[in-house]
This record gives C-alpha cells, structure tokens and sequence, in this order.
C-alpha cells in the first residue's frame, strides 16, 4: 500500500475509533448496590419493603480502612415504607448512594398478613422489573418478615444462602418466582414454603438462647391469596406429589414388637396421570421409591422376606397417608397446587373445554384421586440383628 493511502486507511480507522459510543445504560460496579433479598410485608398504610445488601466495605479484612479481622456484619436491611412497592423501593433508592440493582435477588419473603391479602402485586412487580433474577425463591413467614432480621447468622456468611439451601436440600417445597407467575397466569393457584422463628439453645454463644430461623411446612394460596397451611408431615407429602424429595428419612413401626425401624428413602419418582370415564375424572399418583435402612430398635428379623414386605408396605402406607393429607387440605381450600387441571388439560384437550370452566368446583368436590406409594427396601446390612450389650454373669462370689 503506498504512503498517502496508508495514511488514509490509518486516519479512517482512528476516527471509526472515536466515533464508537459504549453502552448508554452502563453503571460501574462500583456504582452499584446488590439487594440479596426482597422482603415485604403490609404496612399499617400501603406496603413495608426491606432490602438486604452486602457491606462492600466489610467483605474483605482491612477494606474498611484498617488492617485487622472485619468487624460487623457483613450485610444490613434497608426498610421504607409506600403506599405500593414500588412507592417503597424508589424510597430507599433516594437514601443510598449506589443504583440499587436485582441481578442478585435469590429470595423473596412475603409476611403473613400481606399473603392473605394477596401476592399478586409483588409478582407484578418482579415480572416487570427485567433485572429480577427468575429463579429466585420465595418464602411465606408466620409472622412479621422483620422478625427475620432479627435472626443470628451462624453456619453462612449471608441470611440468603441459608434459604436457598432449603430448596436446594429439599428440606421444604421448593417455589420459584418462575413458579409462580406461571401459576398465577393459570389462576393464581400455588405451595409455598413456610418459616417459622423460635427459641434455640446454643451453648457457647451469647446469649445462650437466640431465636432460630427454620421451616414449617408450606402454605396454601388460591387466587393468590394464603388460604391453609399444611403441617409439616403433610409438606412432606407435598414433596412427593411434586417429584422434589431427594432424601427423606422415615420411621416405620415393626409388626413383631411395635418398636421403630428407621429408612432414609432415595430415588423417589412420581407420575400424575389423569384419566376420564363418562363424568368421572380420575387422577392417579404413583410414587416410587427405594429405602436403605439406617437403624433399628426392633427384633425384626430384617432377612426374613416376609417381614420385609411387611415394613415395605407400613412404609407405603405413611406415604400414602402425607400425600391425602396434603391433597385434602388443598382440596378444602379449592386450591389446585398440584397443577392437576394442566394434567387433564395435557391429554385431553377436548374434554378441558368443558371441564375449565367448571374446574375449581369439581377438584373440590367430585374428582377422584388415588395416591399409590411402591416402596422397595434395598439395603439392609450384613447385621441380622440389632447392636445390644450382652450381659455377662459372675460366679457366686466373684465380681
């Protein structure tokens, strides 16, 4: 290329340069604030919104303008109240000093109070802010969702992480803001996990006795509102309607002695299958699982074939019985949580025609569904019989 187009190409190049513009909407890290969780619970006129952040300055030892261990938590809660959520968001957004942003939200609390009057606001919310993440999880307390802030953090670094262990575990229903859009374009009916607040002994910290945050069961919403709560055996059988259980430990009774044989169950499946006879809808649950068995207090003689099946079936039989209760207790709501209508909708479209309309009245009422549990015990060990102390006797006379 000869020098002046050199020259020429060069100069074009550099000022193609110039002329490129970065993105419009850009916020430096450094400009922005994570909010971790979104609680909001009802206020006494509109809506009370916390956000929880991490501390930048406390994330690193010494970041905060000395060189020793941090010192304080390394988050805090930020509460406004508005007459929407909206309202209280853009409030607390005028006290910081960073662009709130939610590309980190992974829970959302909703208080008790606000669940019964409805959810469908907070989802609004969350499906028209893009940034939302939404696989985020959400929660339901039995109290008021600032009693949580109040909870000590021990085993994590952020109150978030405890909480999404609790789907990730499946410890407890695991709904997803994902879920419930979904549910409420469908009618706004759903489960979602419920926590609860109490006192707990912890030997060595101070105080010794500190409010504990843990689960309890799950709650009902039809329409979007909290209707019942399921306790938490019934939130077990929920699991195992909802193909969630991962590991799940269970007690049985031995027919020889009455005494407990434990099993922790592993592989659970479940199929939902729906059929139609005339104006009888049927659904059908069949779960499977496999069971390993991790202690006995019973003499059961856990070889014998027949006693094998004997505590297969008690198994089967407490399954059976936590999946009615929590169908039962949705069916008394006339909340479809287990998304049964989408089932008959599935595979038979014509019949859902007639059926939609009508659909709430009869789950409640009319529609017939069996639940059957098939559970395999699999692993017994090489121990035929339980570990006891052998008692030994002394001569007359000696010890």
């Amino acid at each position: 290329m000869n020098p002046p187009f050199q020259k020429l190409f060069i100069f074009i190049a550099m000022l193609s340069l110039l002329l490129t513009t970065g993105c419009w909407s850009s916020v430096e890290l450094n400009n922005r604030s994570f909010a971790r969780m979104l609680l909001v619970d009802k206020a006494e006129s509109g809506i009370e919104l916390t956000l929880a952040f991490p501390l930048p300055n406390r994330l690193i030892p010494g970041q905060a303008g000395t060189s020793g261990p941090q010192t304080g938590k390394p988050y805090t809660y930020v509460t406004k109240t508005g007459q929407d959520i909206g309202e209280a968001y853009r409030s607390i957004q005028s006290d910081l000093s960073r662009s709130i942003t939610f590309g980190q939200t992974s829970v959302v609390i909703i208080g008790h109070e606000l669940a019964k009057e409805g959810i469908t606001p907070i989802l609004e919310f969350i499906a028209r802010e893009p940034r939302f993440h939404i696989n985020a999880d959400l929660f339901v307390t039995e109290g008021r969702v600032l009693d949580l802030t109040m909870v000590p953090i021990v085993f994590e670094r952020f109150p978030a992480d405890i909480l999404i262990s609790y789907g990730r575990e499946h410890v407890t229903v695991n709904t997803t803001t994902t879920d419930c859009l979904i549910t409420t374009y469908r009618g706004g009916d759903m489960i979602l996990p419920l926590l609860k607040i109490e006192p707990k002994n912890m030997p060595g910290e101070k105080p010794e006795v500190v409010q504990w945050l843990g689960t309890n069961g799950a709650a009902v919403f039809r329409e979007g509102k909290l209707q019942k709560k399921l306790s938490t055996d019934e939130m077990r059988g929920a699991l195992w309607i909802l193909g969630q259980l991962k590991d799940a430990e269970i007690s049985v009774r031995s027919s020889t002695d009455g005494k407990s044989v434990n099993y922790m169950i592993n592989k659970a499946r479940t199929q939902i299958k729906p059929s139609i006879s005339g104006d009888q809808v049927t659904i059908l649950i069949k779960t499977k699982a496999e069971a390993s068995l991790i202690s006995s207090d019973s003499n059961v003689n856990l070889q014998d074939p027949l006693q094998r099946k004997k505590l297969e079936r008690g198994i089967e039989l407490l399954v059976e019985e936590r999946m009615n209760g929590a169908i039962d207790k949705a069916r008394r709501a006339g909340a479809d949580v287990f998304s049964f209508g989408q089932y008959v909708d599935w595979h038979y479209p014509k019949e859902w025609n007639t059926l939609a309309p009508r659909w709430r009245e009869l789950y409640s009422r009319q529609v017939k569904i069996i639940t059957e549990a098939d559970i395999t015990i699999k692993r017994i060990g090489s121990v035929k019989e339980p570990t006891k102390i052998r008692k030994t006797s002394h001569p007359e006379g000696k010890k």
